[in-house]
């Protein structure tokens, strides 16, 4: 198997302890785009924060962020992006209320330097709370989101309980739209009080792998040629669809179950492990 191009997840996949980069992890994808390999972000989180770990990795990358809705060049110019019809944001702001918590808007960072909107219709719990003072500076307060024009929404998410939250989801398939993709994903057990949870909300067109298929198509890369790399439940519409799907050692169960591969976690330079084994197959196979 010829790997061309490698997405990579960030948290939980090739950043540590935020947004830093393992030097042997670094220098191994160094060594993998010399050889020819694209290297290429592919995560849920917002642009900006995803330019960080870009920064500290060290290689002009392809971005895919907030799970597949919005994709970026080197020069982050937009290359693909699948935004919400204002009424269905409206209609999840809705949703997300009915459950006693608090919509979060995500948004391209580059239009006006807000990254997302953050409704104050009801008081904030304590992880959407912490993420408003960690994200302040690019965020936009409305005491009524569902209000405001929503022209430029790319992703709607909310902080809470397990339970509630996939009650959102569940609504929001049945009431809403049967096409949108929704994701509750355990936050880590130091964000907040303990039990926390993330739900993710995209338009069906919107998924990691679908980022993937529009930019290995723009780079003249085939879909066979395509290793990807998670360890949450929003990495699984790219590992089971490429090539080489690989799951990191601390990756969720039903990630491991899914993957072609299991490699070593993310603290311990699970991907550049990978990486030495892709060079290797790819040398092997030009020896032949």
């Amino acid at each position: 198997m010829s790997i061309r191009l490698l997405a990579l997840d960030i948290d939980g996949t090739l950043a540590v302890r935020g947004d830093q980069v393992l030097p042997r992890t670094r220098a191994s994808l160094h060594r993998a785009a010399d050889a020819g390999i694209e290297v290429v972000i592919a995560t849920g989180r917002r642009y900006r924060t995803t330019q960080r770990v870009a920064a500290a990795l060290g290689l002009d990358v392809h971005c895919i962020s907030l799970g597949g809705a919005l994709v970026k060049d080197p020069e982050a110019n937009t290359l693909h992006e699948v935004r919400f019809a204002s009424a269905t944001v409206r209609a999840l702001v809705g949703a997300i209320r009915a459950e006693g918590h608090s919509a979060i808007v995500q948004r391209d960072s580059v239009i006006d330097g807000s990254d997302f909107m953050i409704d104050g219709h009801l008081p904030w719990n304590g992880w959407t709370s912490d993420y408003m003072v960690a994200n302040q500076d690019h965020a936009e307060w409305h005491a009524d989101l569902a209000a405001v024009p929503h022209d430029d929404a790319l992703v709607v998410g909310a902080y809470g309980t397990r339970a509630a939250l996939e009650s959102v989801a569940a609504r929001a398939i049945a009431e809403i739209d049967e096409s949108l993709t929704t994701v509750v994903m355990p936050l880590p057990g130091n964000s907040g009080a303990p039990g926390g949870h993330y739900l993710e909300v995209a338009s069906a067109r919107a998924c990691k792998w679908q980022g993937l298929q529009v930019l290995a198509r723009g780079l003249g890369i085939d879909e066979s040629e395509i290793c990807a790399v998670g360890d949450q439940l929003n990495d699984l519409s790219m590992i089971r669809n490429a090539a080489l799907g690989v799951a990191m050692g601390n990756a969720a169960d039903e990630v491991q179950q899914a993957a072609d591969r299991v490699t070593a976690a993310n603290d311990a330079d699970g991907i550049a492990d990978l990486v030495d084994d892709l060079l290797a197959d790819r040398d092997a196979s030009s020896s032949q």
